[in-house]
């Protein structure tokens, strides 16, 4: 998909990003942060799976890692979407699943939101990477930085954007650069460090 300047926001371009990853399937439970990156990534020919509840959307991303030796993709809502998490996340880690979860953040222009919490450091106690993106410019990279992040410490990596910030009309390039991708990552044997 070309991206057009004119009717393009942001995040048109953060699910270009992680469809250059050449994702297939992704688990979500929708909510205000997750819903229209998540309709975008599913015009890009992304399978959506939706699930009643966002621990299920990371576990079931987690089986899909696990059986295809490929990043796990999931999303939920910000704020106590993502709290809902913290059980799944340290069975990630321990089992050294790769794993990408886009979850949004509460907005940043508002002085009173019902769902702010600060998300890192309820996913960084789990073991798990926390990319909070507030720079446009740099976000396409910043997913790329993501997933081979994933990939090399086969670890959940979680990215978190404010979504009055994904609402944004997209100012960058109408094009992202071709994706060079990482070499894989070989399994690990259970044990092994």
């Amino acid at each position: 998909m070309n991206v057009e300047p004119e009717s393009s926001h942001v995040f048109d371009v953060l699910a270009q990003a992680f469809a250059q990853e050449g994702i297939g399937t992704c688990f979500a439970l929708l909510g205000d942060a997750n819903m229209n990156w998540a309709a975008r990534l599913a015009e890009h020919g992304c399978r959506m799976i939706y699930v009643r509840h966002e621990h299920c959307a990371v576990a079931a991303a987690m089986a899909y890692a696990r059986k295809s030796g490929d990043i796990g993709i999931a999303s939920v809502t910000c704020g106590p979407g993502l709290t809902q998490l913290m059980t799944a996340l340290p069975a990630a880690v321990r089992a050294r699943l790769p794993l990408v979860v886009f979850a949004g953040e509460a907005p940043l222009r508002t002085g009173w939101y019902n769902q702010a919490i600060d998300q890192a450091p309820f996913v960084t106690a789990t073991g798990s990477a926390y990319y909070s993106l507030h720079l446009p410019e740099r976000m396409p990279v910043a997913v790329r930085d993501a997933f081979l992040q994933a990939r090399r410490e086969r670890r959940p990596v979680i990215i978190g954007v404010p979504f009055d910030l994904q609402e944004r009309a997209w100012t960058g390039p109408e094009k992202l650069p071709p994706l060079e991708r990482a070499p894989g990552v070989a399994p690990q044997r259970a044990g092994a460090s």
